[in-house]
């Protein structure tokens, strides 16, 4: 026993290190992504001025403050005296860039430290995969969701971001995990303790800090409340005052996480901005056509495309096996799972697969419970291959995570034919690209980025095409500016394009490349930065350089 016990401890390190390690590796990797800078600014206000107005009405602070937790530390100086800081609300991305490039804390480095306080979310989401597997399984397939948590490129994608993602995803389950914890101490005409109920409240708090679209849990629960006292398991009383002693759980941690300062404005019209948001949709990008209200389909096609092929055999297996069917496993695995992504299917923005991100957990402690020690030696072994597939597909992809697709569409750099935006392409090559310019020995470029990092800090020098980064606004001079450079007398003249920028993803005119298009590419660079040799195409050049003349440079 003592040595089953070690061999499971020594299994169980063992992928904590696996995950830590490809999460440490990608950070070094990864430039800014679109709201990285918004977030961790934000956070850090909220610490230094106790004022929520920049990004409380987009997003609950908790993942903000968290990820910031460094900077008190480093102590960076927060420009309160900028004009941008009164109207804050209007230019919260110049003046989060202001607050990154500008100061005397290096941006990277600021950067990074928010991004391992994300990975700690990501390093408890797969305890509790763990430990929820373990009491529904067995340590054998608690180990066998661990794994698939590990090497998982979705979760450590997002477990390496300084976003709001993960604090969902991570505190979903747990909640999830505590209602079921309540549900297995009910005993019908008994009270039942308050120590769950507590921890369901505690947890409940932290999610609806977390993320507006949180919100999905009160139908999730409501649900299984409502089926609970159907089936007579426990009285309407008891259940109000459970319910009393969470809500009031709930609004302790809202308002500790808000420093009691203006919960009221800040979280509820937040809360109606986001949702009237949603509702009146946003720009998108699949399969070759655009949309701003969505397609029921979107995040169907993206959980084909960008869930591992062995993982969805898995899932496969697990839905033909009568044990998976369970009452308890359907209400509290896979409710809350399809709950969240019907809802998903039918929003208005479709932006990105990680909006489907807080299935994943329920689907992988579901599929651990496949495994069995009945099985016969070939059952084993085919499970074995898809683990080890699986793996695969995590180095292979390492360490452009985000970008992650499975082998139906070859590979994934071909990845931008099918999404855009932080499925593919959300900023996060720039420093990529900055190294193949060094390499190449190419001095100057043409550049049309989508994303808000520096090109200047990575050394680029480039003329701005197009950028998509809601930094340069007219009077925002100094934003962007980009480069004087004399590109007839260059050898090499590259035209570097990000992603969703070549597919037109917020771009009025949905045919502004249809020419480049013409054309293939001489590199991609972290499967969403496309290079393109214009001296070798003189006529795509010609209608580039038209372009440039059509185009306004900022002032």
């Amino acid at each position: 026993m003592k040595k089953i016990f070690n061999i499971t401890f020594a299994a169980v390190l063992l992928l904590f290190i696996i995950n830590i390690v490809f999460s440490l590796s990608t950070i070094t990797y990864l430039s800014p992504t679109y709201d990285e800078h918004i977030h961790l600014t934000a956070g850090y206000s909220y610490w230094n001025t106790k004022d929520y107005r920049l990004n409380a009405f987009d997003h609950p602070p908790l993942a903000e403050m968290w990820a910031a937790i460094p900077l008190i530390f480093m102590r960076p100086i927060f420009p309160i005296n900028h004009p941008y800081w009164n109207e804050v609300w209007k230019y919260q991305y110049p003046f989060s860039d202001l607050f990154m490039y500008k100061n005397k804390t290096d941006p990277e480095k600021a950067l990074n430290s928010g991004r391992r306080m994300i990975l700690v979310f990501s390093l408890f989401l797969g305890l509790f995969i763990y430990f929820w597997s373990k009491e529904l399984f067995g340590i054998k397939q608690a180990v066998l969701a661990l794994f698939l948590w590990a090497f998982s490129s979705l979760f450590i994608a997002h477990g390496t971001l300084v976003t709001t993602d993960m604090a969902l995803t991570l505190f979903y389950f747990t909640t999830m995990y505590f209602t079921w914890k309540w549900w297995k101490q009910i005993k019908p005409g008994k009270p039942t303790g308050l120590k769950p109920v507590i921890f369901l409240g505690i947890s409940m708090g932290l999610l609806l800090a977390s993320k507006y679209s949180a919100i999905v849990i009160f139908g999730v629960i409501g649900i299984i409340v409502l089926w609970l006292l159907w089936k007579g398991d426990i009285g309407a009383k008891e259940i109000v005052k459970q319910m009393i002693v969470v809500t009031f759980l709930i609004l302790l941690i809202l308002i500790v996480v808000y420093r009691f300062n203006s919960l009221k404005i800040y979280y509820f019209v937040g809360l109606k901005k986001v949702l009237s948001g949603v509702a009146s949709g946003r720009s998108s990008f699949l399969l070759g056509k655009h949309s701003v209200t969505g397609w029921v389909y979107y995040f169907p096609i993206a959980f084909l495309l960008k869930t591992p092929l062995p993982f969805i055999i898995l899932l496969i297996f697990a839905a033909f096996r009568k044990s998976s069917w369970t009452r308890e496993k359907i209400i509290f695995l896979l409710w809350p799972a399809l709950f969240y992504f019907a809802l998903s299917c039918y929003s208005k923005v479709q932006i990105g697969h990680r909006h489907i991100m807080p299935i994943y957990p329920f689907l992988t402690v579901w599929v651990s419970g496949i495994y069995s020690e009945k099985y016969k030696k070939v059952i084993k072994l085919g499970i074995a291959c898809l683990l080890i597939w699986y793996c695969a597909g995590t180095f292979r992809i390492h360490p452009w995570h985000l970008s992650y697709f499975n082998e139906l569409i070859g590979s994934p750099a071909n990845g931008y034919k099918y999404f855009t935006d932080s499925n593919v392409d959300w900023g996060q090559g720039l420093k990529q690209l900055g190294k193949y310019l060094k390499k190449e020995g190419v001095s100057g470029i043409y550049l049309c980025y989508f994303g808000v990092g520096d090109p200047h800090y990575y050394g680029i020098k480039y003329y701005p095409i197009g950028f998509s980064d809601n930094i340069s606004y007219p009077n925002a001079k100094g934003h962007r500016d980009g480069d004087e450079i004399n590109f007839d007398s260059m050898k090499k003249v590259i035209f570097a394009v990000s992603a969703t920028n070549f597919q037109a993803t917020y771009y009025y005119d949905k045919q502004i490349f249809s020419w480049l298009k013409e054309i293939p590419y001489e590199d991609i660079l972290a499967n969403s930065i496309l290079i393109f040799r214009m001296d070798k195409h003189p006529a795509q050049y010609k209608k580039l350089k038209e372009l440039v003349d059509n185009l306004k440079r900022p002032e």
